[in-house]
């Protein structure tokens, strides 16, 4: 959905929350194919960053979960929880997908 939104013309940025941050490792996603209609997660998230989309990674759920910031894929952004409710209330719209 973020890749569409910027096809469209939005911004979008995701926002990797909870257990989620295991997405954050690098080539987490290499084996990752649901298949059709879907593309391979991988080349969504490479097309996603190309066309200047955001990963953004919760740092407290990262502490969490045992994952050090120098494990996480370099492109991606370490956020707070007082930046995860910034984004999200000045945000002109979200989708939320558990």
């Amino acid at each position: 959905m973020s890749g569409i939104a910027l096809k469209k013309g939005h911004s979008a940025s995701v926002i990797l929350m909870v257990d989620a941050i295991h997405l954050a490792l690098p080539n987490a996603l290499n084996n990752v194919d649901i298949g059709a209609p879907f593309e391979p997660a991988r080349k969504l998230l490479e097309a996603f960053i190309e066309k200047g989309g955001q990963v953004l990674v919760c740092g407290a759920c990262m502490k969490h979960n045992g994952v050090e910031e120098s494990a996480i894929d370099k492109r991606f952004s370490v956020i707070s929880g007082d930046d995860v409710v910034e984004l999200l209330m000045s945000a002109k719209g979200s989708l939320q997908l558990t």
